[in-house]
């Protein structure tokens, strides 16, 4: 009697099984590769478009010279942005991307006014919070790094601004024009900026208890934000070229 053993079936080799995704997984390496190396200069190009919007886009959309549209666009672009500033295992890179479609979207069909500036505010917030982070805990402080600074700083301003339209939208009569006009587009972020300055032009006032104790909150923090952590973040950057004059020193 002969016995034959059945073979099991033959199986492809791991080489064989793998050859098909080799190329995705090239062009995904390749892809965290190079955000990897736009980590920091993105944070250069966010600065850069977040002035745009706050200086730029923001005042002419309240003139009616730009459609109100820019607005949506800019902020769109600053969440596109961000998502390649915070670290590539960060979950709040979800949210960036999970928020930004929802937030133009309720803008433009002009409901859930409210949905969309709550969902706006976490976005900037949690940006904000990490941008922070990859800021002050870098043992070496560069010029980008300082640029960050820069966009938590401004960052505030947009932060402060969503508390205040909510709290318009909530108290109607929140604040008050010297000329007792409606408020427009972008007066707000006005407000706010000078605020957080402590500038204080007096030509939009809270008149509401809250309001004014939101301004109070941001005029203090704008002060602890610039009188400690940016001026730890400028010693900082002392700090990284002097010791890279040191090196440069100690090899020639």
């Amino acid at each position: 009697m002969h016995i034959t053993a059945e073979l099991p079936p033959a199986t492809p080799s791991a080489r064989t099984v793998s050859t098909p995704r080799a190329p995705l997984l090239r062009c995904l390496a390749r892809f965290n590769a190079w955000q990897d190396a736009v980590h920091d200069p993105a944070l250069s190009v966010l600065l850069g478009v977040q002035a745009l919007f706050i200086f730029v886009v923001g005042p002419l959309v309240s003139t009616g010279a730009l459609p109100k549209g820019m607005l949506e666009f800019c902020q769109l672009l600053m969440q596109l942005v961000a998502f390649f500033v915070l670290p590539r295992h960060s979950r709040v890179r979800k949210l960036v991307l999970l928020t930004a479609l929802p937030i133009v979207g309720l803008e433009m069909m002009k409901t859930g006014v409210l949905a969309g500036l709550v969902l706006r505010m976490l976005a900037t917030l949690a940006i904000t919070v990490l941008v922070a982070q990859a800021v002050f805990r870098a043992r070496t402080v560069t010029q980008h790094q300082l640029l960050g600074a820069v966009v938590v700083y401004l960052n505030l301003a947009l932060l402060f601004m969503g508390i205040f339209a909510a709290l318009r939208h909530a108290v109607p009569g929140a604040f008050l024009t010297l000329n007792h006009q409606p408020l427009q587009p972008g007066e707000l972020l006005y407000f706010s900026l000078t605020t957080l300055t402590s500038t204080g032009y007096g030509d939009l006032l809270p008149v509401h208890a809250l309001a004014r104790s939101m301004a109070n909150l941001e005029a203090v923090t704008g002060q602890l934000f610039l009188g400690t952590f940016l001026a730890r973040v400028v010693t900082l950057h002392g700090k990284t070229l002097r010791s890279t004059a040191v090196d440069d020193n100690q090899k020639r």
